[in-house]
């Protein structure tokens, strides 16, 4: 008789409240339960996956154990449901980044908790669950750990639910260690491995479709690593996105490279206008980088530029919203997430702010990058509320997205893709509801195989950039 696995992503604070677009959380599976479940014998357990974001956690059928993955706006709700399924008498097990932070809080809640990446520690909590003998804390240290990570299992995902279908993984960590970072708490400082090549250009065979997502925390931070995946894509026909920080801009030919191989979008973390602030923060590539020339570069590979930017760090003022707006919009960035710097715990900014006696509380609902739990140094926190929601309202306008395209290349694909990625959620949502992404997922890959490489320079601002931190 084979046991019952449960492996649940609970939603975060922002899709329990009455203002989250669907879309955002539509976009890819939990590639993290999909891998575990990977790990699982089908001998042995049948596995169900839930998704909190897109379909409820609590299922109506019995299970023995379930496994959640939790984030720190999340926890409240993965507590809720631990206690929901304990009642119910099954074995809960907690992981992720939050209780691999808080191990001690989460283990109030569970039965065990696994501190760090699971892939070591899973084969033996299955094993222990299924003698009897659960432990409260297993310890998935990472070090060579990559070798271990099986293939997701794609199949147990709810293939109407989602936007893009493969997510990839072929690196962890970050050559990077910013002070704000969560990856350092999870990781360790300045961690990173690589999957073996061989691993990676077997799963690529395997995907379904031309389009892939790799979620690794900083694709092209490793150039040479980069480039033998490079190789492996170059020619296949695939379109890919990814995150990268701003180094990879320094030499145009590797940005040229990474186009050739299918490369059509990035996520960039620009952080801040300030040097001082990116000093601070020990992100030092950002200290050092002319965003604007980067910018330049990166549409002159052709590439599409989803830029990052954060707010409430301590050389910022009330006029940073401003400053950033202005910046991002005269040079025609694609599109922009904002965020509300948020102190992490077990990060060096949160070690900070508490040492400071910063922290305005520590409820974790709140700890969602869109409400400011700390006291900045230069406004109140209400205002940087404020400011940060102004941010959205005023660089998704239809003049800004306007400004953002015309005189680019592909101006009206670029027109048309931020209003129907930001204007267009109540049509989203029934889309989203009769499970018909899969329908409307050949025209998102085709807007982005369609972005094209040409020369932009005359149409961005030549200043470099130019702000100076609050004083």
């Amino acid at each position: 008789m084979r046991h019952a696995l449960l492996l649940a992503l609970p939603a975060l604070q922002e899709v329990l409240s009455d203002d989250f677009r669907q879309i955002k959380y539509s976009l890819f599976p939990p590639l993290t339960l999909l891998t575990l479940a990977g790990l699982t014998p089908e001998d042995r357990y049948r596995i169900i996956v839930r998704d909190e974001h897109v379909e409820p956690a609590v299922v109506e059928e019995h299970v023995d154990i379930v496994a959640m993955t939790v984030y720190v706006s999340s926890a409240y709700r993965a507590y809720e449901l631990a206690e929901v399924y304990r009642r119910r008498g099954a074995k809960v097990v907690l992981g992720g980044i939050h209780p691999s932070t808080l191990p001690q809080e989460a283990a109030r809640h569970a039965d065990a908790v696994c501190i760090g990446p699971a892939e070591r520690a899973w084969p033996q909590i299955l094993c222990d669950f299924e003698n009897g003998s659960l432990r409260k804390f297993y310890r998935g240290a990472p070090g060579g750990s990559a070798s271990l990570v099986p293939l997701p299992r794609r199949d147990l995902m709810n293939q109407k639910a989602y936007l893009v279908r493969n997510t990839m993984v072929t690196s962890r960590g970050c050559p990077h260690s910013c002070n704000f970072c969560y990856k350092s708490s999870f990781w360790g400082d300045r961690f990173y491995e690589r999957r073996p090549l061989a691993d990676v250009e077997h799963e690529l065979s395997l995907l379904k479709g031309n389009f892939v997502f790799f979620l690794d925390d900083n694709f092209l931070g490793n150039r040479r690593r980069a480039r033998e995946i490079f190789q492996l894509l170059k020619g296949s026909g695939m379109v890919w996105q990814a995150a990268a920080s701003l180094d990879a801009a320094q030499t145009p030919v590797y940005l040229e490279e990474a186009y050739d191989a299918g490369c059509r979008s990035l996520f960039v973390g620009f952080e801040s206008l300030s040097d001082e602030n990116m000093r601070r923060s020990n992100k030092s590539i950002n200290a050092v980088a002319d965003y604007a020339r980067a910018i330049r570069r990166f549409h002159d590979a052709g590439m599409m530029i989803n830029a990052s930017f954060v707010f409430g760090f301590d050389c910022d003022g009330p006029d940073v919203f401003d400053r950033t707006l202005e910046f991002a919009i005269e040079n025609k960035l694609e599109t922009a997430t904002f965020h509300v710097l948020t102190p992490f715990p077990g990060t060096r900014l949160f070690a900070q702010m508490e040492a400071g006696g910063r922290l305005l509380h520590r409820d974790w609902r709140l700890y969602d990058t869109r409400h400011a739990v700390f006291r900045p140094a230069h406004m109140k926190p209400e205002a940087l509320e404020k400011g940060y929601w102004r941010s959205y309202d005023e660089f998704y306008r239809y003049g800004s997205i306007f400004r953002r395209s015309v005189g680019m290349p592909n101006a009206l694909k670029r027109i048309l893709y931020n209003i129907v990625w930001r204007k267009c959620d109540r049509l989203w949502a029934p889309v989203i509801r009769h499970g018909l992404l899969p329908a409307v997922r050949p025209a998102f890959e085709y807007i982005l195989a369609q972005h094209s490489r040409s020369r932009t320079a005359s149409t961005i601002p030549a200043s470099g950039r130019t702000e100076t931190a609050h004083t």
